[in-house]
């Protein structure tokens, strides 16, 4: 697991008894593991239907804010960290990021089977592989 959200807040949580994270940008957390899953399933049918070739596009579920994603990532870890929710232009970046970053699946399982994964499920396997919660 290189450098990602779910790591950033174990640690800045770990140091701090509270943050503020923008509240107001949505979308759905996607795992690494499912993103390979669902790269390996969708390259293995266009193998034997090339047809179904396109753009798909594919996200975890259910659509969340930053902040609320923070709020399931301590709780898991049992990380006593308040979470203060912030708009996007309380936080400015180099890159603008879109508020709505939700992204429509619908195609990709009619094509591929592939649902959205519940990020809450790979949350937790990820928290088990970095050792969370500590004892």
């Amino acid at each position: 697991h290189g450098n990602n959200f779910v790591k950033t807040m174990l640690r800045l949580g770990a140091e701090r008894e509270a943050l503020t994270i923008v509240a107001d940008q949505i979308g759905g957390p996607t795992g690494a593991r499912e993103i390979a899953q669902a790269c390996v399933t969708i390259a293995k049918t266009l193998i034997s239907q090339p047809g179904k070739s396109g753009i798909y596009h594919f996200s975890g579920a259910p659509d969340t804010s930053w902040a609320d994603f923070a709020r399931v990532i301590f709780d898991a870890a049992k990380i006593p960290c308040a979470v203060t929710d912030i708009p996007s232009s309380d936080y400015p970046t180099p890159a603008k990021r879109p508020l709505n970053s939700r992204l429509d699946c619908t195609a990709t399982e009619a094509a591929f089977g592939i649902c959205r994964p519940d990020w809450r499920e790979s949350l937790t396997h990820i928290l088990t592989q970095l050792d969370f919660p500590k004892d």
